[in-house]
Formats: structure tokens, C-alpha cells, sequence
């Protein structure tokens, strides 16, 4: 068969699989009969979920799904977004290999495939007295509770770094960063001192965890097999620098040795530096100072070094562990508050096993929101909950085009198979088949075309980035 048969073959497949998933969703929306809208008056009981990531939108849809047919029970799901951000994909869209729209999927569209009320507003506080959250848009009162607000950046007191660094947890900051990279690029075309485009050009990521390392590969590949082709006047041997500053001994701490070796490896090929062991003292206009006294000129400080809780879980009377997050029992209950849960982010919870604090990442999330909305349904029907067990199902960590390391319930991988798990594995989890095809289709073109450049225009007041800059 020849490639244009191919191609024509593959195209007609994708048509049929497109077709049939349009009309199996028209058949769903027909069925649902029962619109989930703002009510006029209060249902007899609702379940309240905060947060739209992994945790609260997994366990809405969850316990949405288990009373489909009641209308005495609602489910609400409050962000101030109304949108899932797809988080793992957030350093692709940093280094323009996935557009930002197609890892965000619309929630309003789980109300009529899930029966889940939706409210975009931002919580102000939680009353656990009254049973009360406290929106901008007004009070919401509850019956039972799940906490999911995610976390916020930590920068561990150094106000300076937090003037100056541009942080990497929402859609936002991805197009941030995307945007101050062309912009950087752009000035040092116009810069004819040596020493002004070396500054201009030495990008900085502190915190060698999951996202450093993946921030830094993606940068790479922007860089290196995208600009290099529209800044030819750049050097791009002499003039650009990535470099990935890490406390702790190695990259990737909580990953086994042996990929963290595969990872340093790859890093290195790709030309990052990598300060292990090594901290940041203070940060000033166009300068970054270690605690050994070094410094680095440079433009560009993304944080990704901690995180801790939001203000609203922080400001809660209850007990705090890690990062301000709320100590939760063995069910992930809010201890002293019936009905209340938390998790992902918000919740601190010790792996009774290893007796050590489970990450803060989106596998560990979704296993929690599949329990506690399990716990918040045998609540309801009057039954006892049942303890959370995690289990570890492995790692993959993407190291850019065409490299990842993966350890797959102790089956080990790197290279080009553990790139094609990742992407795999990721595709499978986005929302919403049409969010599916779009990421295909970025990854299509991205085979054969260049990666966009343009600089998007996005806010005119300006942001964290026009500081760093």
C-alpha cells in the first residue's frame, strides 16, 4: 500500500472513531434529561467539592456518577477556573510542543455527562463550624466536604525570590515562561555586547524534581530544535545556558538511583548545567548569588523548588504536617469534622508502610479522590468508611524528544520506550476525546513542522514575568 493509501486509510479511521464518539456523546446528552443547573432552591443535601485538579474533579465525578438518578443529592464542583488543567503536560505547552488550550478541558462539559453542578468562583475560607465555605460569588453551605485546593508555590521566606521568580503551577505561568523565552531571545538580537546576550540568554530552574527536570528538557528542545533556527545570529554554543540548581545531591531525589543516573546522563547531553548540592542565598535585578558566594548573571529565575498549602487550608484551625497541609486519618478525614475530607495537595498523609509522606503529585491524587469518594458514598448510605491504601504503581519522567526514564511496577525503562509509555500513558488520562486528538495532532505537526514562535500577547498590564525580565 502505498503512502497516500495509507494516509487515506488512516484518515477514514480517524473519521469513523470521530464520528462515532460525536454521536455517542449526542445519544449521552439526549439521555440526560435532567440538566444539572443552579438551583432555585437548596437541595436536601450536598456534597461540596473545592478544587478542579486531579483530586476534587476525580472524586466529583465519582460521587456524581453514584447519584445520577437523585434529585435530593448535588454534587458541587468550585474553581475559579472552569477548566481541568491536564498538569503533566504544562512543560510541554512551556516549550510550545502542545498548545495550552488542548490540555485544558472545559468542566461545565462533565454537568451533563456526570450530573456535577459546577460554580466558578474563588474560595475565600471554610467554616467548619457552620458548615459553610465562604466564595466571592457568595456562602455555599455543605453537608459533606472535600478539600482539593492544591497548593501554592513555597519560597521558604526569601521575598526576594518571590519579587523575582516566576513560578510554574498554572496555565498561565507555562505561557509565561514560553512568552519571556522568545522575549529574551528577541532582546539578545538586538544586544551587541557579549556579556548582555550571555545574560540574557541563561536560563535558571531551581529544584531538580519531576518538573525542573521535565521544565528543563522541554526548554531545551524549544531552544535548540526550534529558535536556533529563527536567531541565527545568536550563538548557541557560546550565548545560551539551562541551568538546573538542586539542594539535594542528585536530580530526581525520590526516584531509584539507577534513572536518576539515566536522567543526569541525558541532561547532560542536552547541555544543562546542573548545580547539585548547591542552594540559592538571594536573588537581585539580573543576578542570582549561591550560599558559596557565586554569581550568575541572568534573566530568567523559574522556581519549582517547593510548594505548600493554599491560604484557605492554611488559615484552617485544624492540624497542619508538611507545607501547611491538613493532617488527615487513615480514611483521609479531617480529624474532629465529620464529613470533612481532604486530599491531593491540601492533605498531609504518611504511607503507613514506609511511614514517610506520600508526594505531592497527580497519581497520588487520583488514588485519594477514588477513595474519598467511595467514603463520602458508604457515608451517605449510612456505612463506615474504609481506610485509604496506596499503592505505588511507578514513575515516568519525560527528558524531551524522543527520552524518559519509567519504572512501571519494578519493570524499568528509558529511552525511546519509556517516551513512548509516557506519552501513552498521558495521552489516556486528558479529559475528553477531543482534548485526545487535538494533543495528537500537536504532536503530528510537531514531527514535521517547527514549533510556534510568536510571542502571545496576553496580559497588558503586564506579570511576574516583565519582573524577571
Amino acid at each position: 500500500m502505498g503512502a497516500a493509501a495509507k494516509g487515506a486509510a488512516l484518515a477514514a479511521v480517524a473519521g469513523i472513531g470521530w464520528g462515532a464518539a460525536r454521536w455517542a456523546s449526542a445519544e449521552r446528552r439526549g439521555r440526560t434529561a435532567r440538566s444539572i443547573v443552579e438551583r432555585d432552591t437548596e437541595p436536601r443535601r450536598r456534597v461540596l467539592v473545592l478544587g478542579a485538579g486531579f483530586g476534587g474533579l476525580y472524586a466529583g465525578i465519582r460521587v456524581a456518577d453514584a447519584y445520577w438518578d437523585d434529585p435530593d443529592t448535588e454534587v458541587m464542583l468550585i474553581d475559579r477556573n472552569n477548566y481541568h488543567l491536564f498538569t503533566p503536560m504544562l512543560t510541554l505547552v512551556a516549550g510550545s510542543a502542545v498548545e495550552p488550550r488542548h490540555v485544558a478541558f472545559p468542566v461545565r462539559r462533565l454537568m451533563r455527562d456526570h450530573h456535577l453542578a459546577f460554580r466558578r468562583s474563588e474560595v475565600r475560607g471554610i467554616d467548619l463550624v457552620n458548615h459553610v465555605v465562604h466564595t466571592d460569588a457568595g456562602d455555599v453551605s455543605y453537608d459533606k466536604l472535600v478539600i482539593g485546593l492544591g497548593s501554592v508555590a513555597n519560597y521558604f521566606g526569601m521575598t526576594d525570590v518571590e519579587e523575582r521568580a516566576i513560578t510554574f503551577k498554572t496555565m498561565a505561568d507555562a505561557v509565561q515562561v514560553r512568552n519571556h523565552v522568545v522575549d529574551c531571545f528577541e532582546r539578545a538580537t538586538l544586544e551587541s555586547a557579549p556579556e548582555k546576550r550571555r545574560e540574557l540568554l541563561t536560563f535558571v530552574v531551581v529544584g531538580a524534581g519531576p518538573t525542573g527536570v521535565e521544565l528543563c528538557a522541554a526548554l531545551h528542545d524549544f531552544i535548540h530544535h526550534t529558535l536556533i533556527e529563527e536567531y541565527p545570529n545568536i550563538s548557541f554554543e557560546d550565548d545560551v545556558r539551562i541551568i538546573l540548581f538542586e539542594m539535594k545531591d542528585r536530580v530526581l531525589p525520590n526516584l531509584e538511583d539507577d534513572l536518576a543516573t539515566v536522567a543526569t546522563r541525558v541532561l547532560k547531553r542536552k547541555e544543562v548545567e546542573m548545580r547539585l548540592g548547591t542552594a540559592i542565598d538571594h536573588v537581585e535585578d539580573g543576578v542570582v548569588t549561591t550560599k558559596e558566594g557565586e554569581r550568575i548573571p541572568m534573566r530568567t529565575l523559574v522556581w519549582v523548588a517547593g510548594v505548600q498549602a493554599s491560604p484557605v487550608v492554611e488559615a484552617l484551625g485544624v492540624q497542619k504536617g508538611r507545607a501547611g497541609a491538613i493532617v488527615v486519618d487513615e480514611c483521609l478525614r479531617v480529624p474532629g469534622h465529620p464529613g470533612v475530607y481532604a486530599l491531593g495537595d491540601a492533605a498531609a498523609y504518611s504511607d503507613p508502610e514506609t511511614d514517610k509522606p506520600l508526594p505531592a503529585d497527580a497519581k497520588v491524587a487520583v488514588q485519594q479522590a477514588i477513595a474519598v469518594a467511595e467514603n463520602v458514598v458508604r457515608e451517605l448510605r449510612g456505612e463506615a468508611p474504609r481506610p485509604f491504601i496506596y499503592r505505588r504503581f511507578g514513575d515516568m519522567i519525560s527528558l524531551g524528544t524522543n527520552a524518559a526514564v519509567a519504572d512501571v511496577l519494578g519493570f524499568k525503562l528509558t529511552g525511546y520506550a519509556a517516551w513512548l509509555l509516557w506519552r501513552t500513558f498521558y495521552l489516556g488520562r486528558l479529559q475528553g476525546l477531543e482534548s485526545k486528538f487535538r494533543v495528537i495532532g500537536d504532536w503530528a505537526l510537531g514531527a514535521f513542522f517547527e514549533r510556534y514562535t510568536a510571542r502571545l500577547e496576553l496580559d497588558r498590564a503586564g506579570s511576574p514575568v516583565s519582573k524577571a525580565a
